[in-house]
C-alpha cells in the first residue's frame, strides 16, 4: 500500500515519453541487436502523458523529469521542441534533460537552442562502454577525457545546465576526474551506476568505484533503472545495492526515478515505487522528503 502521508510524495527524476507514430527512435529499431534491456518489443509503441498517468495512478508522483529518449537524434533539438509543446498542453514533464553530442562541432549552437526552452535543465549523452559491442552506447570508453568533448562539457555550467551521467562502473574514475575538473557543473549519476554484474566480484568492484565517485561534492545519484543488468531483479537482491548507494552519497545527494516505460520490461509500476519506498523507510521524516522530492526539486529547479 502507498502511504497517504504527503512526505512520501515522489518527484520522478527519470521518465520517458515517445511517439513512434511521428518520429524516429533508432534505439527502438527492431533490427538493432538486443541491448542491455533485452527484448524491447513490449515498449516499442507510443508512450504519452496519458499512458504515464494511467500507469502511475495512485503511486504518489507529483512532478516528473523527462530524460532524453533518442527522438530524431540527428536533430537533437527536435525532442525538446516536441516535449515543450506537450508540456504546455499536458502539464508534464516539469523539467527536461535534453540530448547533445558534446564533441560535435556545433555543440554550442545546440546547447544554446536547448537552453532557450524554459523547461530544459540539463543534458544527457550516454557514455556506456562495454567490452561486448551490443552493450555499448559511446564511440570510445574514454570519450569524457577527449579535449573536444570537454570543450562542449565546459559550456554547460555557463548556460545553467546540469549533466546526467550514464556509464558503467569501470568508467567512474574518469567521471570523478571530470567532476573535479568542473566543480561548478552539477552532475547526477543515473541508475546508481548500472550494476550489470551482480556476482560478488562485480558488486565489490562497483561498490569501490561508486564510493570513490561519491567523494566529488558536485555529483549526486539517482536510484532508478532497477532492472538494468538484472531483468529478474527482486527487492532482496536490489535493496542492499540501493542502501549502499544511499550511504555513499547521503540523503542530501540522492534522488529517485522510475525509468518508465523502460522498467515496465522488468516490473510493474507498483513494484518500482515500492522499492523506492523501501529505501526511504528507515530515514527520518526530513531525510525521506529530501530523498523522494526536495533534492530533485532543488537539482532540477522545479
Amino acid at each position: 500500500m502507498i502511504p497517504a502521508d504527503e512526505s512520501w510524495a515522489i518527484v520522478d527524476t527519470h521518465q520517458h515519453l515517445q511517439s513512434l507514430s511521428d518520429a524516429s527512435y533508432p534505439w527502438l529499431d527492431p533490427e538493432r541487436p538486443e541491448p542491455l534491456e533485452g527484448d524491447l518489443g513490449p515498449i516499442r509503441r507510443d508512450y504519452l502523458p496519458a499512458d504515464y498517468r494511467r500507469d502511475m495512478e495512485g503511486l504518489g508522483v507529483v512532478k516528473t523529469v523527462h530524460i532524453q529518449n533518442g527522438r530524431n537524434p540527428y536533430d537533437p533539438v527536435d525532442e525538446t521542441r516536441w516535449l515543450s509543446a506537450l508540456a504546455r498542453k499536458e502539464g508534464m514533464p516539469d523539467a527536461i534533460v535534453a540530448y547533445a553530442d558534446l564533441a560535435a562541432p556545433d555543440v554550442e549552437r545546440v546547447l544554446e537552442a536547448h537552453a532557450g526552452f524554459p523547461r530544459v535543465r540539463g543534458i544527457r549523452q550516454i557514455l556506456n562502454w562495454h567490452d561486448e559491442p551490443r552493450l555499448r552506447s559511446a564511440p570510445s570508453p574514454d570519450l569524457m577525457e577527449s579535449p573536444q568533448w570537454r570543450r562542449g562539457f565546459a559550456r554547460l555550467a555557463p548556460l545553467g545546465l546540469s549533466f546526467d551521467l550514464q556509464l558503467y562502473w569501470p568508467q567512474m574514475d574518469m567521471a570523478l576526474a571530470l567532476a573535479r575538473a568542473f566543480p561548478d557543473t552539477a552532475i547526477v549519476l543515473e541508475h546508481f551506476g548500472i550494476v550489470a554484474d551482480r556476482g560478488p566480484e562485480g558488486v565489490a568492484a562497483w561498490q569501490a568505484a561508486i564510493s570513490r565517485l561519491a567523494q566529488a561534492p558536485n555529483v549526486s545519484v539517482k536510484l532508478c533503472g532497477f532492472g538494468l543488468g538484472a531483468r529478474a531483479w527482486t527487492p532482496e537482491d536490489t535493496l542492499p545495492l540501493l542502501h549502499y548507494t544511499l550511504k555513499a552519497f547521503g540523503p542530501t545527494r540522492t534522488m529517485v526515478g522510475t525509468n518508465i516505460p523502460v522498467d515496465l520490461l522488468f516490473a510493474t509500476p507498483k513494484k518500482v515505487v515500492s522499492i523506492i519506498h523501501a529505501v526511504a523507510m528507515e530515514l527520518s521524516h526530513d531525510e525521506r522528503i529530501a530523498l523522494l522530492r526536495s533534492n530533485a526539486e532543488r537539482f532540477y529547479r522545479i
